[in-house]
């Protein structure tokens, strides 16, 4: 016997329907547009375009959050090739406080490809689309051709997930293939030789979004609820006493879609007796009970040493200086630019701002053409404390060479990624002198390898393998695009640039970098051992 199965879906797609038809303009986003079937050919493009760009903004990011984003993307690139035609900088400008910058990759590789194969436009179809196109899975294909192109092609996203979750009362590992399977078929069943598959997907969605919440769903504004076994389930020891459970058990819709005691009547099985993969639940449990939560793997530890380079002519000098490197164009935070640093490194239980201070000097001799001497462990200062510099220091800088005059421990910054709970451990080094008015020299190819800063690692220190992630029905699952077959093209900024510090905030920096920023402003717009008298700061966002 099966279970788990959606009964009479042509109703409950029409109560559903009806639902959204009073709600879908209520929260106001930009991208929703009712589809025409007088589009033509062109028209459906550039919609699927819209549709894309939305969706891969909304992944694990509020609706408000992304309607202003939405806005300024559309006007800087209004078709798929005006956004092909650019570049990776500009795309992450635009994309800069959005988080999870790889979907901004995956949109650029993405245009580039669909402009170079597909004559300008996404594919007409929703394997195509899947198969073809970096960083579109399963669900944005669905999305994307029952909006654009009206075809009957499901979704099962986050708030999907969950809402059938109920509607079918599943209580079974979320992650597991055989419960993404029964998920994937009660969605097909809402669209199948639906008139408006587009409206149905975005309605599923939106209810699952604004009134089958994670906690507090509110059951009784629900279109579905007459539909919903995990609601029946939850009042059952609220029916009718008159009734006989055997006839609960044989009614006849006993496929585990129908409320006993909903208003359309239909009996409901005993879930737990028909189904293998569900889990057992205590009668009565709650709605919230569903869908069965995913063990949840710890994240990571790492620990990264940034550092903070600045450079001045002299300590007086108005004009200062801050390196930036880049990152590689694939893997985390691809493209964007940070403070050179060094990745995973172990904690020491011994002397660790010599560690710190040997890391720096290692970085400046793999980034600057002439590097200042070695500084010496001894010169490392505290937060509050005045430089101690040598003498040999000092009758250098007589002389105008290059120096550190400084290396200042900054404290920690705690960034947590969606695997990674990153520490960084920052600390300023400040540059003086050199024999021209400008910024020291740079390699134009700095040996990154050889400290491993700006590489991505696994925890053991390795390079990342580029294998996709294993994701749940609450992330990413268009993961894919980032190997080298679809990668963007490179770059033509600079591997490491100097960088005023006005300019900085401006950057193409990821938000754990701009927390860095912000602690080493700290050091001296609040009190910190800098002797230059600034005043620049960096506006709280």
């Amino acid at each position: 016997m099966q279970s788990h199965v959606l009964c009479s879906p042509d109703a409950s797609r029409q109560a559903l329907l009806r639902w959204y038809d009073g709600v879908h303009a209520v929260r106001g986003m930009p991208w929703r547009k009712p589809y025409q079937h007088s589009w033509t050919t062109e028209e459906k493009a550039q919609r699927a375009y819209e549709v894309w760009v939305s969706e891969i903004m909304l992944q694990q990011t509020q609706v408000a959050t992304v309607i202003p984003y939405y806005n300024r993307w559309m006007e800087r690139f209004p078709t798929i090739r005006d956004l092909a035609a650019s570049d990776i900088d500009t795309v992450n400008s635009l994309w800069k406080g959005l988080g999870y910058y790889s979907r901004a990759a995956r949109l650029l590789s993405g245009a580039q490809k669909a402009v170079k194969e597909y004559g300008g436009g996404l594919p007409d179809n929703a394997q195509d689309m899947e198969s073809n196109i970096p960083g579109i899975g399963r669900y944005s294909a669905g999305a994307i051709c029952s909006i654009a192109y009206n075809q009957c092609v499901p979704v099962l996203d986050g708030n999907v997930h969950r809402l059938l979750s109920r509607v079918l009362a599943l209580h079974a590992p979320p992650k597991a293939k055989q419960t993404l399977d029964v998920l994937w078929a009660g969605a097909s069943a809402f669209v199948k030789d639906a008139e408006r598959p587009g409206d149905v997907n975005q309605a599923l969605i939106e209810l699952g979004s604004t009134v089958c919440k994670v906690r507090d769903p509110d059951c009784r504004s629900c279109p579905l609820q007459p539909w919903c076994v995990a609601y029946g389930r939850q009042n059952r020891q609220q029916r009718d006493k008159g009734k006989e459970d055997e006839k609960l058990r044989t009614g006849p819709c006993n496929q585990g879609a129908k409320d006993a005691t909903s208003p359309a009547g239909h009996a409901i099985p005993d879930i737990e007796e028909l189904c293998t993969l569900c889990e057992p639940l205590p009668e009565g449990s709650p709605v919230t009970a569903y869908p069965m939560k995913a063990e949840k793997k710890k994240a990571r530890e790492e620990l990264d040493v940034v550092n903070v380079i600045e450079w001045r002519k002299h300590a007086a000098s108005e004009e200062r200086w801050f390196l930036l490197v880049r990152r590689p164009e694939g893997g985390l935070l691809a493209g964007l630019h940070e403070f050179p640093t060094a990745p995973n490194v172990p904690e020491r239980s011994s002397s660790p701002s010599s560690a710190h201070v040997e890391l720096a000097n290692s970085l400046l001799s793999a980034l600057l053409v002439a590097p200042p001497p070695a500084q010496s462990t001894t010169a490392v200062t505290s937060r509050g404390q005045a430089a101690r510099r040598s003498t040999s220091q000092s009758s250098a800088e007589h002389l105008g060479s290059l120096q550190v005059v400084k290396v200042v421990p900054a404290g920690d910054v705690l960034h947590i990624f969606s695997h990674i709970r990153k520490t960084y451990r920052v600390q300023w080094v400040v540059l003086e002198g050199g024999t021209s008015e400008a910024p020291p020299p740079l390699v134009p190819a700095p040996d990154f390898a050889s400290f491993g800063a700006a590489m991505p690692k696994t925890s053991k220190g390795k390079k990342a393998s580029g294998k996709k992630r294993a994701t749940g029905p609450d992330e990413d699952d268009d993961t894919r695009g980032t190997s080298s077959s679809s990668a963007t093209a490179p770059s033509s900024a600079p591997a490491a640039q100097w960088v005023r510090l006005e300019a900085v905030a401006d950057a193409n920096i990821g938000t754990g970098v701009m927390k860095v920023w912000r602690q080493v402003c700290a050091l001296w717009t609040g009190g910190g051992d800098d002797d230059s008298g600034s005043e620049h700061g960096v506006e709280e966002q």
